[in-house]
């Protein structure tokens, strides 16, 4: 099994057992959000130094009563199979499976400036009308861009940003030919 298969096989195996992928998800958005702000916490999952019966303790300790049976069954698993460092790219495809089932499609927009709320609602209309998807847009603010915004999603990216322009621009003008000796005057 290759490294990119095991998130996926996990999170598939996590939904089906799940009698709500829904609720599944946001415990493990949760989880993984913890993990995140608290490196030291994560650290201590990651450390093999520490045994798996400390972690397990931990985990019960931390999350008994707070998250389903199930949910903390899977991180258990997970800890058992030397498999909880892939738990961020688990919860990833989790996403992803959960979408995919609901004809949803993530994207991420950057754009300079923020697009309005008004701006985000007609694309994302453009996009379902396009692609015959649910999209879900991420935003970010990119000044980098000049102006105009990237869509990015599975593999395809959308480019309507100035800087992109621009680039084009500057292109044609280094492919396009002058004679030598012509002079333009004003």
């Amino acid at each position: 099994m290759s490294y990119s298969a095991i998130p996926k096989t996990y999170a598939a195996a996590f939904a089906d057992a799940s009698s709500s992928p829904e609720e599944a998800e946001q415990e493990l958005d949760s989880i993984v959000g913890i993990f995140r702000v608290e490196p030291l916490f994560r650290n201590f999952f990651d450390t093999p130094a520490v045994k798996r019966e400390e972690k397990e303790a931990v985990l019960i300790k931390i999350f008994q009563g707070k998250i389903s049976e199930l949910t903390l069954n899977f991180l258990h698993v997970l800890l058992r199979r030397g498999r909880f460092s892939f738990l961020s790219e688990i919860h990833d495809a989790l996403k992803e499976e959960l979408d995919r089932k609901a004809g949803r499609v993530r994207a991420k927009v950057r754009s300079y400036p923020l697009l309005s709320e008004t701006e985000l609602s007609k694309l994302r209309e453009v996009l379902k009308e396009r692609f015959k998807s649910e999209f879900i847009l991420e935003v970010k603010e990119d000044p980098s861009l000049i102006g105009g915004f990237v869509v990015r999603f599975q593999d395809l990216a959308i480019d309507g940003s100035m800087k992109n322009q621009l680039r084009k621009v500057r292109q044609t003008l280094l492919d396009s030919k002058l004679p030598v000796g012509v002079v333009y005057e004003n």
